[in-house]
């Protein structure tokens, strides 16, 4: 009786166990779909913001590439009336060269950059974006046909 009554015992605790891991499994599976789930929510924004910073990419070279335009159409036309550019504004030139070839690298590497990398790359493309901007601007306004 004894022994019947210790292997029940035995029994019992060993069918407890069962149940107990049992169900931390079933709560350890829960935890990875989870973090499964929210790993591709990030990728997937990870993934559009790529995209809108490429399309809004493209959409800002095609305007700097306009402004380009006017900003040659410009100094031939000052040229013709006589008007040098200044070496300031020379530098100035070569610098909106410098950064706007720059910028069909970074345009390819949009795509490739590591999502640990994302915001550092992210600014800086920004900014060079804006720079090259303003210093069109800035030229444009310097250059009004005299």
């Amino acid at each position: 009786m004894f022994k019947m009554s210790n292997f029940l015992q035995m029994f019992l605790i060993g069918c407890s166990v069962l149940v107990i891991s049992g169900c931390g499994t079933g709560q350890q599976k829960k935890e990875d779909k989870n973090a499964t789930e929210q790993k591709t929510e990030i990728a997937a924004e990870f993934v559009k913001e790529q995209s809108e910073l490429l399309a809004k990419a493209n959409q800002e070279v095609h305007n700097i590439n306009q402004k380009l335009v006017e900003l040659n159409d410009k100094i031939h036309a000052n040229q013709v009336k006589g008007h040098r550019l200044t070496q300031a504004q020379n530098t100035e030139i070569d610098e909106i060269e410098k950064i706007r070839a720059s910028l069909n690298p970074q345009i390819h590497q949009i795509k490739k950059v590591p999502q640990e990398q994302w915001e550092d790359f992210k600014t800086s493309f920004e900014k060079d974006i804006e720079d090259v901007k303003s210093k069109i601007d800035v030229l444009l306004n310097e250059l009004q046909v005299k």
